[in-house]
């Protein structure tokens, strides 16, 4: 391999970090999610307000790893990674809420 072949070597690793545009466009983004969960706290929906926030949640939690952890432009082992981490966590709100759910009430309380 000679000289002439060589990529010259950054002195950074990793993608690009994102464009002022996309980071104003996640923050406006988050603060209209902000809005809608603030909101949702004066409407009156019943059990769908839980249902509706954990929605607002889970859209803003994507707007943050996309955007801030970089997982789009990233390698697909670190995808990988994440998604095993979120999986887990996934599993153990499950089996928690499991226990929960199916706890009988005592006689005296």
């Amino acid at each position: 391999m000679n000289a002439r072949t060589r990529q010259p070597r950054s002195h950074r690793s990793g993608p690009r970090p994102p464009s002022l545009a996309s980071n104003l466009w996640a923050l406006v983004a988050l603060l209209a999610l902000l809005g809608l969960t603030a909101g949702s706290a004066f409407i009156p929906m019943g059990a769908f307000n839980t249902v509706a926030n954990v929605g607002i949640a889970v859209a803003k939690a994507l707007i943050v790893m996309i955007i801030y952890m970089r997982l789009a432009t990233d390698s697909p082992l670190l995808r990988m990674v994440a998604m095993a981490g979120f999986a887990w966590l996934a599993l153990l709100v499950a089996l928690g809420l499991a226990d929960l759910l199916t706890r009988v009430p005592l006689l005296g309380s």
